[in-house]
């Protein structure tokens, strides 16, 4: 595993999503801590309504708690109502864990910036959660957000991004990381099925693949984590795919390949809305 030194955290590049997680994932899981060092693990009080939580519980209860960087998320909904503690708390007990290391409010909704940033703070100053920030938020939220006191202590944007979805190219990424937040893609494999076979049965992808000794889902990570500044998870069932993903991910795709996935799947010219699951 690579990792990113960000804030003083030494973050690792590829972690482990759990939406829809159950117990019949664990065995992937832990292979991917053990194996592969994918001590990230992403997860939200809406995977499962809670259930995804619970089941992942049950690992974080039987591993060295401060090995693992747990990622949690708070639902707009619970933040408009101020269910800030409540919701963290119930977050915890799931989880098995007295504190969360990165809590996100899940998208904007409607949620008033200047209560969440004071929320937040006050989870983090209750040892409850050691950094907070955002998800799915698109440059004017960044801005806005930045506009409320305390709001520049976002430590994190947790957005869609992949090979073929690269709107987040354009200008929001570049502002992350010029503002000194961490972006985290989620759906680095694309977010449909659909799209995915699209990307790995496409002919340059799989010729460069075989070329670097990748399967086209490594590639596709690869692409992600080209420049070692952006944090990125995924979720799989399956032990097999998590070793298959992470083949040779971390060696560098040569600039001639680099230059034809781009042209495959090229950056936005324009300003895009920021893609959304």
């Amino acid at each position: 595993m690579e990792y990113l030194i960000f804030k003083d955290e030494r973050i690792p590049l590829i972690g482990f999503g759990s939406y829809r997680f159950t117990d019949s994932d664990t065995d992937a899981l832990i292979y991917g801590i053990g194996k592969c060092g994918m001590s990230l693990i992403d997860t939200a009080e809406m995977y499962g309504d809670g259930s995804s939580e619970e089941a992942l519980g049950k690992v974080v209860s039987a591993v060295d708690r401060k090995s693992l960087f747990i990622v949690d998320k708070i639902l707009p909904g619970n933040a408009k109502k101020g269910l800030y503690l409540e919701s963290c708390k119930r977050s915890l007990e799931r989880l098995k864990t007295d504190y969360i290391d990165l809590y996100l409010l899940h998208w904007r909704g409607d949620t008033d910036l200047a209560d969440m940033v004071y929320n937040m703070e006050s989870l983090v100053s209750a040892g409850l959660i050691r950094h907070w920030g955002v998800s799915n938020f698109d440059t004017c939220d960044m801005e806005e957000l930045f506009m409320v006191e305390g709001g520049s202590d976002c430590f994190c944007d947790q957005i869609l991004y992949n090979l073929a979805s690269r709107g987040a190219e354009y200008d929001l990424i570049p502002w992350l990381k010029e503002h000194g937040v961490m972006p985290m893609a989620y759906s680095p494999l694309c977010n449909s099925s659909k799209a995915r076979v699209k990307v790995t049965s496409d002919e340059i992808v799989k010729e460069i693949a075989g070329k670097e000794m990748k399967t086209p889902e490594s590639l596709m990570l690869s692409f992600i984590v080209r420049n070692r500044d952006i944090v990125t998870v995924f979720k799989t069932s399956s032990a097999d795919h998590v070793e298959g993903n992470m083949r040779n991910v971390f060696e560098a795709v040569p600039a001639e390949d680099l230059k034809a996935l781009e042209q495959r799947f090229p950056a936005p010219c324009s300003k895009c809305p920021l893609e959304k699951i």
